[in-house]
Parts: C-alpha cells; sequence; structure tokens
C-alpha cells in the first residue's frame, strides 16, 4: 500500500510534508513528515480512520490505495503522462500566441520601413510574415480543439 500512497502522492505533485500536514489537520493530532515517509516505505501502518482522511487529502478512494497488484501505480502513471500532455499543448499554445505576436511585429515594422524607403522590395519579407502567422494561428486552433 505504501508505493500506491507515493504514486498517489506523486501524481498530484504533492510533497510528503503538505500530505502529513493537511492529514494531521483533518485527523486532529499531529502527523510529520517523517510519518508519512514510513508509511510509503511500508514501515508504519495506517489505522483505518487515517487511511480515510488519507485517501481525502489525496483526492482518490480508498479502494485506490488498497488495490492489490500494481494496477493502482499503472493508474498514476497514466494521470501523470496525462498532465504533461496538457501542460506540454498548454505551452505550444502559448509559443506559438508568442510567434504570431513576433510575426505581426515583423509585418509592422516591414510597413514602417516600407514607408521609409518606396524603392526597397520587401515581397519576400511579408510573405514570409505572413505565412508564419497563418502557422501559428493554425497550430494554436489545432491544439484548442483538442484541448477542447
Amino acid at each position: 500500500m505504501g508505493r500506491r500512497v507515493r504514486l498517489a502522492r506523486e501524481s498530484k505533485e504533492l510533497s510528503q510534508r503538505f500530505v502529513a500536514r493537511s492529514l494531521a489537520d483533518r485527523l486532529g493530532q499531529a502527523f510529520a513528515q517523517q510519518q508519512m515517509h514510513r508509511v510509503e516505505t511500508g514501515a508504519r501502518e495506517l489505522t483505518a480512520r487515517e487511511l480515510v482522511h488519507l485517501a481525502d487529502v489525496l483526492g482518490v478512494d480508498v479502494d485506490v490505495l488498497l488495490a492489490p497488484g500494481g494496477d493502482a501505480g499503472l493508474f498514476f502513471d497514466v494521470q501523470a503522462a496525462d498532465r504533461e500532455v496538457l501542460a506540454c499543448r498548454g505551452s505550444l499554445i502559448d509559443e506559438a500566441e508568442r510567434l504570431g505576436r513576433a510575426e505581426e511585429h515583423l509585418s509592422e515594422a516591414l510597413d514602417r520601413y516600407a514607408e521609409a524607403d518606396p524603392e526597397m522590395d520587401l515581397s519576400a519579407q511579408r510573405e514570409r510574415a505572413r505565412q508564419a502567422r497563418a502557422n501559428a494561428a493554425e497550430v494554436v486552433a489545432v491544439l484548442r480543439g483538442e484541448l477542447a
């Protein structure tokens, strides 16, 4: 059970100290980070009351912590990987939007340059900026569609 407790805690990105303090608050008695470590290593067993409150702190059902075998570990691995994918998508959206703003800035700079020197042919730079803006907008639309 200690491994499943650790996996549940890590899947929520919670520290042992945070879980121990939250558990202590719910129990109305001391529960130190060292005790949490001992639970996770199997050196300390939990009372039924502690188990119920711990499951609540971790946001899982008690049966997930008590599940035999490695199924719970696999479930937590999937949860962690899913969170990582969502975080990466969010970063991609942010970067694509930043690219779009940078290309818009480039277009504005090209416009100012063209006004200052009407003889200069900036068509290649304008096309590159237009295409980059379109690509950035497409990436953002696809990623947002997948997240919806």
